[in-house]
């Protein structure tokens, strides 16, 4: 195979990596020691060689790609006839290639076209890239809201969104969900948090959104509201409308408020306040001009982070109030009388690269344990750091006490924690089980976070157990479970300064129409797919033919395509000024 230029057979490989899953990059160049041309060039799969990582296991936080393949192109410049062919070309992977993933590699990253048109005019004009930003991100009004509602629906009828007016007509709130946020609702909606804590915006509306925990253990969109007030009504409102869309209710919601309109609309779903907001914003708010605050501020996330029972926090939290004379603060008094309501918690797009990502390589282990060894097969690497955190944090404990009867062990682990350059020692009962494997530590951080803590850890190590059972192992955190929702595109509204983004709304209904009418049966879904797969054959050589270009010795239309988009950028526009920060595309 020919190229008349070396950009060409580089833009082609390209090409074929993308089509076929991996991504490519040039590993060697060779240039004429006369003349200084460059004669000859390999391309190779970014996964090629080996490559060891100076950074310690425990602290490494990228994953290693290079798995030593070798599949490779290499290309020539043929002298007598003035163009580079194609010597050595090597087809086989050592991994696996993905053509769904691939378009989520940074490396493939594209901007809309409405976006490119506005940095390119900006960055022309000596518009700051902040400023093109804000012109990107910029809120619409009520009106231009309920126009991308309708388009929305129009794109895909199982677009949900809900409006509410007031006596006067006046807008109180809304609500939306599109077809993703349903899909993922149905593997991370067993516990959601309501997030009210953004700021208004210039309308004076609240955003709120439904969020759950997806298996990178990173939060995941289930819903999102304006609000123009907070009273109980519109919450009560925007909770019925969303339920009746999702259709069951969560086991559990996280809050920072709303009590009362949890209670009256999800009457069986568990409430827990957010102690992360607690922690961190209104202990800052209630108790910030208290002289000895700092210290206060240390006491008080020490009690709540490291009370090991209900009677140990009673005991603890009597204590700090004595020592900081707090006995009349109302906040804390409420605060004390809704313990029982705190939950311990931890912390579209973004999901599907982090799925990418677990795809391209693993995360080395961070201590020869055959525990440890279990796990980056089975979870995503997200997850994985937290499990290695675990591991880590061994060394930190110290086992005080066994006891034995029977089957059944109770060991003392003894753990140091630094707080405010101050020392403690907190001692945790494990519960381990010879016959089953089972362990069970009071700190419960298997149950709520779903990952073994370090104590059990030390229990596990001390009685040589070198595989937990599966039940250790959840589902939940596992990259390789297929989930519906990740095959739903999550619904925005691709805006264009022409007249073709009318048209690509056009086109996208009458493929989700035909695609809805077809979809139930095998034989017709498979004559649908041939014959788009004929009309984009016929639309390619239709292009070819009115830019009237051809390819000398193409084999596949994937080269002619190439070589057509390559060879014709002859014209070239203004000169643009380099701005610090200036978008890349």
């Amino acid at each position: 195979m020919r190229f008349e230029h070396l950009k060409l057979a580089q833009d082609f490989y390209a090409s074929y990596a993308k089509k076929v899953g991996f991504i490519s990059k040039i590993r060697a160049i060779n240039f004429d020691r006369m003349t200084k041309q460059l004669i000859n060039q390999s391309i190779y799969c970014n996964r090629e060689g080996f490559r060891g990582s100076r950074v310690k296991a425990p602290t490494q936080k990228n994953t290693i790609a290079a798995v030593e393949c070798r599949a490779r192109i290499y290309a020539k410049f043929d002298r007598k006839k003035q163009d580079w062919i194609l010597l050595k070309v090597k087809l086989n992977h050592s991994h696996l290639c993905s053509t769904k993933k691939v378009v989520h590699y940074h490396e493939n990253r594209e901007l809309t076209m409405h976006a490119k048109c506005i940095i390119k005019v900006n960055d022309e004009a000596g518009i700051r890239p902040n400023k093109t930003f804000l012109a990107l991100a910029n809120k619409v009004d009520v009106k231009e809201m309920l126009n991308y509602f309708m388009r929305m629906k129009e794109l895909n009828p199982n677009f949900f969104y809900a409006v509410n007016v007031g006596d006067d007509y006046k807008f109180t709130s809304a609500i939306w969900v599109d077809v993703r946020c349903r899909a993922s609702y149905e593997y991370y909606g067993d516990v959601v948090s309501f997030v009210t804590t953004y700021s208004t915006n210039r309308h004076g509306l609240s955003f709120t959104t439904f969020i759950g925990v997806n298996h990178h253990g990173k939060s995941t969109l289930l819903g999102c509201a304006l609000l123009s007030s907070k009273e109980i009504l519109s919450f009560e409102w925007v909770f019925t409308q969303w339920l009746k869309y999702m259709g069951t209710t969560p086991q559990g919601i996280i809050t920072d408020q709303l009590f009362g309109a949890i209670k009256k609309v999800l009457p069986n779903t568990r409430h827990r306040w957010c102690i992360w907001h607690i922690t961190k914003k209104k202990i800052q708010n209630k108790l910030g001009g208290h002289a000895r605050f700092r210290e206060l501020n240390a006491e008080l996330n020490h009690i709540i982070w490291n009370s090991r029972s209900v009677e140990d926090f009673e005991d603890h939290w009597a204590e700090f109030i004595d020592e900081f004379n707090l006995h009349h603060n109302r906040w804390l008094s409420d605060l004390f009388e809704d313990q029982h309501i705190l939950v311990w918690s931890t912390k579209e797009q973004k999901e599907l690269e982090d799925d990418v990502a677990d795809s391209r390589g693993l995360i080395p282990c961070a201590i020869r344990s055959a525990i440890e060894r279990q796990f980056p097969q089975e979870y995503t690497n997200e997850m994985f750091r937290d499990v290695q955190t675990e591991f880590v944090k061994k060394a930190d404990c110290t086992i005080r006490a066994m006891y034995e009867h029977g089957d059944l062990a109770w060991v003392k682990v003894e753990e140091e924690i630094v707080v405010y350059e101050t020392t403690w020692y907190v001692t945790y009962d494990v519960h381990f089980d010879h016959s089953t494997h089972a362990v069970r530590c009071e700190c419960n951080l298997f149950k709520s976070v779903g990952i073994l803590c370090y104590h059990c850890l030390v229990a596990l190590s001390s009685y040589k157990v070198n595989e937990v059972p599966s039940c250790y192992v959840l589902p939940r955190w596992r990259k390789n479970i297929k989930r519906k929702h990740t095959y739903i595109k999550s619904s925005h509204d691709v805006r264009r300064l022409d007249e073709s983004h009318n048209i690509f709304r056009g086109l996208c209904a009458h493929f989700y129409n035909v695609a809805q009418e077809f979809v139930d049966c095998d034989d017709e879904a498979d004559m649908l797919h041939a014959a788009l797969d004929d009309a984009r054959a016929k639309l390619v050589d239709y292009r070819a033919r009115m830019r009237n270009k051809t390819v000398a010795n193409a084999h596949n239309n994937i080269a002619t395509d190439t070589f057509n988009r390559v060879r014709h950028r002859g014209h070239s526009g203004p000169i643009k000024g380099n701005h610090k920060g200036s978008f890349k595309m």
